[in-house]
């Protein structure tokens, strides 16, 4: 009887700690949980992120247009030669070739006013107002609009250059202060590749 009171005092005690130590409201914690918070750490994988890219030619330029000018012949027996790289017969009604300040409507000076597909036509120096190896520019328009680069379609510039350069730029066919060296032991330029890549004329 007497270790029996002795035990009472001990297993009221056991169970105020255990009081002590349970959830609030009877509620347990779940098994092995130490009721510590725990935040999940999330590793981020290498490679699962898209790399950024800068678009340096705009959307709508890196269609290259059929009507090029494909060759630049200095001098006063030059001209400025346009091809056509279409499929089928290109009408210039409204095409306009230009070297600032003068520039002439293909559709009034080619004859017929078309370029059949993969033919060419040619303007003479004498129309352009020269062409001097020294420096010039040959730019294709669509418009009467010289300084809408959404009007510009085609464009080469060497030398010393002209004054379309920064509209060609801002259109995406010429790149920024870019101009042609022409070799001197030809009179010309001519495109091999790429009219928007200076490197693509010799």
């Amino acid at each position: 009887m007497r270790r029996m009171l002795r035990l009472i005092p001990l297993v009221l005690l056991v169970a105020l700690m255990a009081a002590a130590c349970g959830g609030d409201e009877g509620e347990s914690l779940p098994a092995g949980d130490s009721g510590t918070a725990q935040t999940d750490t999330v590793v981020d994988e290498p490679g699962t992120t898209a790399p950024t890219t800068t678009v340096t030619i705009p959307e709508a330029a890196t269609e290259i247009p059929d009507i090029q000018i494909n060759l630049v012949e200095f001098g006063d027996a030059g001209f400025v030669q346009i091809i056509n790289n279409g499929d089928s017969d290109a009408s210039l009604d409204g095409i306009i070739l230009c070297q600032f300040p003068t520039y002439v409507d293909l559709g009034e000076v080619i004859a017929g006013g078309t370029v059949a597909a993969g033919a060419t036509a040619q303007v003479d120096a004498a129309t352009m107002g020269g062409l001097n190896a020294a420096g010039g520019e040959a730019a294709l328009y669509t418009a009467r609009d010289f300084t809408n680069p959404d009007a510009i379609l085609g464009f080469v510039q060497w030398g010393t250059g002209g004054a379309r350069h920064e509209v060609a730029t801002a259109a995406g066919i010429w790149p920024a202060g870019a101009s042609i060296e022409p070799d001197p032991a030809f009179n010309n330029i001519e495109l091999f590749g790429d009219p928007a890549d200076p490197e693509s004329w010799s």
